[in-house]
């Protein structure tokens, strides 16, 4: 399906939602809009960076050397825009994905944008989204992931491509433990572009993360490819250890 009949069928999907479904703020209910003002206020934005194991305190949100080699992670850290579980990011995040409402893609990548703004790791930098796989990104209609990434991209001025494939169709993580999503992804991914990763350091970016699984078999697959470094870039976490 090419981008233009998507964003047709994406826009008439939303016209349709609006007639039949009228808006509602996903987080208190109020009627004529997605996210009310009161709602929006309540998103706990991360402002001190720390690590995603120990909670030290340090520049962006990089992994210590123990915890790096602890958690076997190949990301230099995790930067984190939001808390999952503070205020309606959740149900944002969820209607993104699963009812179509894209704004919130926008809404996502404003938070990436504001941390980010204030501090960006050093390197030339290459903003990669997380793949879905293509039977999952045809249904959908889209992936959220890239998404956030242009938006946040395009305010910032950074380079970006989609240089991961997804290839091969994974079981819901949902229900997983850090050692079976690794082994439920494990050769999951591959790069389709290493001229343009080489000597990158990589934002590898995501809706939401939960044990870093998906976000360290992407990293594996960059670093591979000769990415110089990669930092899982996310809206939101949940208060899960990496």
């Amino acid at each position: 399906m090419t981008s233009r009949i998507k964003n047709i069928v994406l826009e008439s999907y939303s016209f349709f939602l609006d007639i039949f479904f009228p808006k509602r703020c996903v987080g208190c209910g109020q009627a004529d809009t997605i996210l009310c003002y009161s709602c929006s206020q309540k998103i706990e934005n991360i402002v001190t960076p720390v690590c995603g194991l120990c909670g030290r305190i340090n520049q962006y949100g990089q992994f210590c050397p123990p915890c790096r080699r602890k958690a076997n992670t190949k990301l230099k850290g995790v930067i984190t825009a939001a808390i999952y579980d503070k205020g309606p990011l959740k149900e944002m995040i969820h209607h993104l994905k699963y009812t179509g409402y894209k704004s919130f893609a926008e809404d996502l990548g404003q938070l990436i944008y504001l941390r980010l703004n204030k501090k960006i790791p050093s390197g030339k930098i290459l903003v990669v989204p997380v793949p879905l796989h293509p039977k999952k990104e045809s249904e959908r209609g889209f992936n959220q992931a890239e998404l956030i990434a242009e938006y946040f991209s395009k305010k910032l001025k950074l380079s970006g491509a989609c240089v991961l494939r997804r290839t091969k169709e994974t079981e819901t993580q949902v229900k997983l433990d850090r050692n079976e999503r690794l082994k439920n992804l494990k050769n999951a991914f591959a790069c389709c572009d290493k001229n343009t990763v080489r000597g990158k350091t990589i934002l590898l970016v995501d809706d939401v993360t939960t044990t870093g699984a998906t976000l360290n078999e992407c990293a594996k697959v960059l670093l591979e490819s000769g990415a110089r470094s990669v930092w899982g870039v996310v809206a939101a976490k949940r208060i899960q250890s990496i």
